[in-house]
């Protein structure tokens, strides 16, 4: 199963690729079209779905639907927002005592739901059990220790190399190490804003009373929806009240009640093979990422349910407001000069892609229009997956259409650092000099994204987005990519 956790899955790639502050702010709410509804209107129950026959322990849960539940059973040490930007929620403070060591001071007074003590011990057990489960293991991969501070009651987190956004790393739920259980339809003891809890008419999450705040809904059912086509008929039933899908398949689920996009922290990208000696020519790439027109394939790749990557990273992350932006518009006349001055006005391309990904089809047709309209000539070849990969690995291809989620941490090593999305990318390219002194501090995310602009070691495309559905009678909803029930307790 494809877990979600945008927390996750550094890889979805090649099936088709700190400064915190206390408090957890709340995004603008979603809205649809239609009527607007009235205060009185709103549900009095809100019912989400899960599975019963999966466990509600998010480091060893198999659905999607069930780790979707975890930041509503479970705090953490940070918690990301809207703007995918880590807060202190469990931790009172993240301090980079060097390049490679974060130490944690747990928040006074924490307690899970049970009335116990948030403890370091409780900390660890969950990384632990976060490093092994593939649920979480992209996220704190390059979190590599954690080090009771037995004279502080404090935590430290040893990192393989400088990352200044490291404390998104530490948005793992934390669970009560004594209570520890994966059993089918039980759920270790959290400290999130709602317990899981089974009662005579079945299972439903309680208002957690040790949580900060009190939740709209003190009760939400549980409804036995473990999958996309059962969510949709229970929204239509009226069975449940909202459900999430992020949208891996490439279908759009048609709903009665309202739907929005959800930010999501997913690139679809143009790889290019900068091994080919065609290709090995920034100038020649630069041309190629003028060529696209990212609203275009936004709006017609992905039937609108997508954001146009106008930089490298995604343009809600807090870290690059105020930052211009590198790629938009088709610039036809550049491209051409460019294409002229590299001696390339007649570069004939093969574009491979996964047919077993999703919907890609319309897609790569509007890329190879787009590159086409300089006169190029375009192969367009879909493959199998595992055919695809093999041509990646063995090189043999000039571009390629890839996906990769970035985790919390907006995390490049996938492309930099012989991950898996380096296809075609030289590990000494500028682009990747330049995040490397990033990472460890010496550089900006300004001065990465100028030298990326120049190098153009791939082309993002754009942000694929998610799906929230939800009861027309709801005036707000704020999920994001990271947590499809983020603000969940001001909901209404």
């Amino acid at each position: 199963m494809r877990r979600l956790l945008c927390i996750v899955l550094a890889l979805s790639c090649l099936l088709t690729v700190v400064g915190c502050t206390s408090g957890s702010d709340v995004s603008e709410p979603l809205t649809s079209d239609g009527d607007s509804p009235t205060p009185q209107d709103a549900p009095q129950t809100f019912a989400i779905p899960y599975s019963k026959e999966d466990t509600l322990n998010p480091y060893a849960a198999t659905t999607e639907v069930n780790l979707n539940l975890a930041s509503l059973l479970y705090d953490s040490l940070t918690v990301i927002d809207d703007t995918f930007t880590p807060r202190l929620s469990l931790a009172a403070s993240v301090t980079a005592t060097d390049a490679t060591h974060l130490a944690v001071t747990l928040r006074e007074g924490a307690v899970f739901s049970d009335g116990s003590a948030v403890t370091a011990a409780d900390v660890k057990a969950s990384y632990d059990a976060a490093r092994a489960a593939e649920n979480y293991q992209k996220l704190v991969s390059n979190v590599i220790a954690a080090t009771v501070d037995r004279k502080s009651g404090g935590i430290v987190f040893t990192l393989a190399k400088g990352d200044p956004n490291a404390a998104a790393c530490l948005s793992f739920p934390i669970y009560k190490a004594t209570a520890d259980t994966a059993a089918v339809g039980e759920a270790p003891v959290g400290g999130g804003a709602y317990v899981y809890t089974v009662g005579e008419n079945g299972a439903y999450l309680a208002a957690n009373p040790r949580a900060k705040g009190e939740p709209k809904y003190a009760t939400v059912p549980l409804r036995h929806l473990p999958n996309s086509d059962s969510m949709y008929y229970g929204l239509a039933s009226g069975n449940i009240t909202y459900y999430y899908n992020d949208l891996n398949t490439g279908e759009v689920p048609r709903v009665s009640g309202a739907s929005a996009k959800v930010d999501m922290n997913a690139l679809v990208y143009l790889g290019v093979n900068g091994a080919r000696e065609s290709l090995a020519n920034p100038t020649v790439r630069r041309a190629l990422s003028k060529l696209t027109d990212r609203d275009a394939l936004a709006y017609t790749g992905f039937a609108g349910w997508a954001t146009a990557a106008t930089l490298p990273f995604h343009p809600k992350w807090s870290g690059v407001q105020g930052i211009d932006p590198i790629f938009g518009k088709q610039e036809l006349a550049d491209a051409v000069e460019l294409l002229k001055t590299a001696g390339q006005s007649k570069l004939e391309l093969e574009l491979i892609y996964s047919i077993d990904s999703g919907n890609r089809g319309t897609l790569v047709d509007t890329v190879r229009t787009q590159l086409e309209s300089a006169g190029l000539r375009v192969t367009v070849t879909p493959l199998s997956y595992a055919e695809y990969l093999a041509r990646l690995q063995s090189g043999e291809y000039d571009l390629y259409i890839g996906e990769i989620r970035l985790t919390a941490n907006m995390d490049l090593d996938a492309f930099f650092d012989g991950g898996d999305a380096r296809y075609g990318i030289r590990a000494d390219s500028p682009a990747a000099e330049a995040y490397r002194r990033y990472r460890s501090g010496e550089g900006t995310v300004q001065e990465f994204i100028t030298a990326f602009g120049e190098d153009m070691p791939y082309i993002p495309l754009c942000w694929r987005c998610g799906f929230a559905a939800y009861d027309r009678r709801l005036l707000s909803v704020t999920p994001h990519g990271y947590d499809p029930y983020y603000g969940f307790t001001a909901w209404h």
